[in-house]
């Protein structure tokens, strides 16, 4: 046989095979597919609507106070200055007071080792805020709020009206412990030479 007929026969068979391959999936791409129209989203469910009723005061509640005239302790009531210990001892109570602290937070206690608090009348613990200095202008008085702040004291401001002026008090607290609270007013006396007021704390 002729070496061009063996060359055509091979190519031959080569297309041949080629078509094979590749006629089918050509069809294929062209044949045309059918879409689902149909939904698959469910039926609208059945939804009874409810009217809600427009709320009631009830009676005999008294309307809240206005945050700024909250926690304002009475002077009449402050610790007397014979339960003040003297500024060595206090700085001791205090000393011991955050030394308790760090010991508590570091240590981790049962719940039945946790020592209960008193409750007063009200069921609530006896708490006590330190009032630093009753100021006439609030400038003066938010500043030493900021100055406090930035010591590290939970400090705030409350104004009094009075009959000629207002006054604007500052306030450290609230402190559940009150040999800390007049430890805290010992230093404040000391540092600012104020002479502060621990007064029992009234949410």
């Amino acid at each position: 046989m002729r070496e061009s007929v063996k060359h055509r026969l091979i190519g031959a068979a080569v297309l041949a095979a080629i078509a094979v391959l590749f006629l089918p999936s050509f069809f294929k791409d062209r044949q045309q597919y059918q879409v689902d129209t149909s939904s698959q989203i469910p039926g609208r469910p059945s939804i009874t609507a409810v009217d809600f009723n427009e709320p009631t005061r009830p009676e005999g509640i008294e309307p809240a106070p206005a945050p700024e005239t909250m926690f304002l302790p009475d002077e009449s009531e402050a610790v007397p200055a014979a339960q003040i210990p003297p500024p060595e001892q206090a700085a001791v109570a205090a000393e011991v007071a955050s030394s308790n602290k760090s010991i508590s937070s570091s240590s981790t206690t049962s719940a039945a080792s946790v020592p209960v608090m008193p409750l007063n009348a009200q069921g609530l613990p006896d708490t006590w805020v330190i009032q630093v200095a009753s100021l006439s202008a609030q400038a003066a008085a938010n500043k030493l709020r900021d100055q406090l702040q930035a010591d590290g004291h939970k400090a705030y401001v409350r104004a009094v009206p009075g009959a000629s002026a207002t006054t604007y008090r500052v306030f450290i607290g609230p402190k559940q412990d009150k040999a800390e609270a007049i430890a805290i007013k010992t230093q404040l006396d000391k540092r600012l030479k104020v002479n502060s007021l621990v007064l029992p704390f009234k949410p």
